[in-house]
């Protein structure tokens, strides 16, 4: 039995997703990772900079606004980066298995990740975590200010469950082998979830369906895969995209 937030979220496809909420506690325990990640790097950077630079001659203001600056940038841009262009996982995030997505599953892009990170500094640092643990109690899907604004959230990953279901499903290893060429990038994370949802709840509904809304995932998500030919069954696809997938997790 699970006791943690889920959010549910209905697809086009017709298969309904529940998607976990992360938690205070690992989001919390992210949070920390990755600050020591960034005083790190702010405090490597700071030394190289005072090393480099006369700060006698330059004024001691002058350098107080560069350093200003630094710990801004990389305490901003890192989370703004990572989000962005990693998946929606910081160092942090990978670490505990949490990533930030958009209000349908989606991966988030550059707007909502700097949005997000930009209210963090009313969220966590001008207030201790207090106006964020606030808004994450009281929001039903967990969120602090800065992902009510970017219309975010942030959820659990299943990465390691999704191989272990699929494994069992996929019925010639030679034709996941051969996929192993499949170019899966344009495959978001809400159509994988899709896929992976369909994996799970084949079996729970009458014989005609699984094949119905096997075809209809095949044909949204083939033309997206460059190499997936020779395929012998929509069902059959739709097992080795997902497989592809969690390999490369």
């Amino acid at each position: 039995m699970q006791y943690e937030d889920t959010v549910r979220i209905a697809t086009p496809e017709g298969v309904e997703l529940e998607l976990p909420l992360a938690g205070i506690g690992s989001r919390l325990t992210a949070r920390i990772l990755d600050h020591l990640i960034q005083a790190a790097v702010a405090i490597a950077t700071v030394f190289i900079f005072n090393r480099s630079v006369d700060t006698e001659s330059s004024g001691e203001a002058f350098v107080a606004i560069i350093g200003i600056l630094i710990f801004f940038t990389i305490f901003w841009v890192y989370d703004v980066v990572f989000e962005a262009f990693a998946g929606g996982r910081t160092p942090g995030k990978r670490a505990v298995g949490i990533r930030v997505v958009g209000s349908r599953g989606e991966p988030i892009g550059f707007p909502a990740a700097a949005v997000r990170n930009l209210l963090r500094f009313v969220d966590e640092y001008l207030t201790l975590w207090i106006v964020a643990l606030i808004s994450m109690a009281r929001s039903e899907r967990n969120q602090r200010v800065g992902d009510m604004a970017a219309g975010t959230m942030v959820v659990r990953e299943r990465s390691s469950e999704v191989g272990a279901d699929v494994s069992i499903g996929v019925a010639h290893l030679d034709d996941l082998e051969q996929a192993a060429t499949w170019d899966t990038t344009a495959i978001t994370d809400a159509e994988l979830a899709a896929a992976r949802r369909f994996l799970e709840r084949r079996y729970e509904v009458d014989p005609q369906s699984p094949s119905k809304l096997a075809a209809d995932l095949r044909d949204r998500l083939q033309p997206k895969v460059a190499g997936a030919q020779g395929v012998r069954s929509a069902e059959q696809f739709v097992e080795i995209l997902v497989a592809v997938k969690a390999r490369r997790a």
